[in-house]
């Protein structure tokens, strides 16, 4: 088993301590064909769940490291070909000022996916510049109509269906902080915290059922849980103070900002924030199916029915399993690697954003998410799934990634369109090209997240090495190699074949065994049972 995963090798070494576990048992007169029965089945059941589909387009990259960099590059550089050097700004701030957010974060994720430091002084001008120009929009501390954090807007796009335009300012300064080290980012970052949390509940204003920029009185709790962690999503500086709705991208964007900055200044007002958001999310818009809803109201005597939008869109989901990823990387909380767990594989499959090519197509005008890719792929850097899911988050990945490349753009044009799954466009728009960018990006270390790490498939692996590096560093150069996986099937293929042949073994001891003791023991009394179902669970916990 040299040259094998550690986890794989832990695999088979639970096999062969299952079969030398036999030998005593053919001592005993104890029924525990049940057991094995159910352990046989149960076994190649576990991960069946989280094996890429067949449907599934292209789940490999097979594109080189060096070429997804140049591609993620140029892509970067033709959005940058259209921002305004005076404002750090896209044409039109007015409508467009959040997508500059987002290719701020993303110049800033790329050189940490890179390990490199290319774009810090472009970044370091274009905040400066955006901050002293964007006040006559009614911008301030980087937010406006639409918060600074992540906030999605659903807006028509050519008469039907929906584009997502992202809000980015505090993640993008808290990503800079954290790749550069300059102290300037950091205090942008936490300009927008403070800012976004005048709009968040804590506890202490839902007890007093006010806050100050709300002129109706707040609802305490809804199915007797308290409305505390969330975040009012404003419709405009003369709505703000009327408008009751608390959605999941405002308090979802809050989550990840309070994070970050809990993970880079071990500040515990940040962590406590991040926990109550992800509090709220949980109790109050995941439903039964772990997918995250859109809307509740905050307003009392309102309904706590959830407002759902007519189509389910991928970044709800996206925005929360990303903050709980960089949660679980700092406290390592079981409870949030279950939940992500829970959420990834609810989502990774989920037909309301996607078909069955598996390519992420939110609405009518199938337009793609750059939220629910930046999410998987800080679960993967995060360590924050067992080995198994983040195979499976790792072709999914693969499956966006080609269809990005392949359908979405004309070679050589570095543009891409809305729709991954085709047709191309040769007409540059920030928010396509921002949302082809987050993939491109995603996919650069893909040789990392797609190596298992030594922690067994069943059990929780620790948070990464680094608890306060939200990405991992770039892998060394290496071609694709498909070995692991096929040895890893063989061996899962191995290890169902040796229970078999353990049951068909202990089978036959135990029929030798009645006839000695028919001969030699006729009158000896029945020995202790054993529960196999109370076994089987601490097995399958071992498992």
């Amino acid at each position: 088993m040299e040259g094998l995963p550690k986890w794989r090798q832990n695999e088979a070494q639970s096999i062969t301590l299952f079969l030398v576990l036999l030998k005593p048992l053919c001592s005993q007169t104890v029924d525990m064909t049940p057991l094995f029965i159910s352990t046989a089945l149960l076994l190649p059941l576990r991960s069946l769940a989280q094996q890429a589909s067949s449907s599934w387009r292209k789940p490999n990259i097979t594109t080189s490291r060096d070429d997804r960099v140049s591609v993620a590059e140029a892509a970067i550089e033709k959005a940058l070909v259209f921002i305004d050097a005076t404002n750090g700004q896209f044409s039109d701030p007015g409508d467009s000022y959040g997508l500059g957010g987002t290719l701020y974060s993303q110049l800033a994720e790329f050189d940490l996916a890179t390990n490199q430091t290319k774009y810090a002084d472009v970044l370091q001008r274009y905040f400066l510049a955006a901050g002293e120009s964007l006040g006559q929009y009614e911008v301030v501390n980087f937010t406006g109509d639409y918060f600074g954090i992540i906030s999605p807007q659903l807006c028509v796009s050519g008469g039907s269906g929906f584009n997502t335009v992202h809000r980015n300012y505090g993640h993008a300064a808290a990503l800079a902080y954290t790749t550069y080290k300059i102290p300037a980012f950091l205090q942008y970052a936490e300009q927008v915290w403070w800012a976004v949390n005048s709009y968040t509940l804590s506890q202490k204003e839902v007890d007093a059922g006010t806050l100050l920029l709300k002129s109706f009185a707040l609802k305490s709790t809804c199915s007797g849980i308290t409305m505390a962690g969330g975040t009012f999503r404003p419709f405009g500086r003369r709505e703000i103070t009327t408008t009751p709705d608390m959605n999941a991208a405002a308090t979802g964007g809050f989550l990840v900002l309070s994070a970050l900055l809990a993970e880079a200044t071990h500040n515990i007002m940040y962590l406590s924030a991040a926990k109550a958001s992800a509090d709220f999310l949980q109790a109050h818009l995941l439903n039964v199916q772990n997918v995250v809803q859109d809307t509740i109201s905050g307003r009392a005597n309102d309904s706590c029915a959830l407002l759902q939008k007519t189509v389910e869109a991928s970044y709800n989901s996206g925005i929360m399993i990303e903050g709980l990823a960089i949660l679980y990387s700092i406290t390592g909380n079981t409870s949030l690697y279950d939940q992500i767990g829970k959420m990834v594989t609810a989502g990774i499959p989920y037909s309301g954003w996607q078909s069955q090519n598996g390519i992420i197509a939110n609405g009518a005008t199938k337009s793609g998410d750059m939220f629910f890719v930046r999410a998987l792929a800080t679960v993967n850097a995060r360590n924050a799934a067992t080995p198994a899911l983040q195979s499976y988050i790792s072709a999914y990945l693969a499956v966006q990634f080609n269809a990005v490349i392949d359908l979405a753009t004309t070679k050589g044009s570095n543009i891409y369109a809305n729709s991954w799954v085709g047709p191309p466009s040769l007409s540059f728009a920030p928010g396509n090209q921002t949302n082809a960018i987050q993939v491109l990006i995603g996919a650069i270390n893909s040789d990392n997240v797609t190596t298992p790490s030594t922690a067994p498939s069943g059990s929780v692996p620790s948070p990464s090495a680094s608890n306060f590096s939200p990405l991992s560093p770039p892998p060394p150069h290496k071609s694709s190699s498909h070995v692991g996986t096929i040895v890893g099937g063989t061996l899962g293929g191995l290890a169902l074949l040796g229970i078999l042949v353990g049951i068909l073994l202990w089978r036959r001891c135990r029929a030798q065994q009645d006839r000695d003791m028919a001969i030699q023991q006729p009158h000896s009394p029945e020995a202790p049972r054993i529960n196999p179902f109370d076994l089987g669970y601490r097995l399958m916990a071992d498992l």
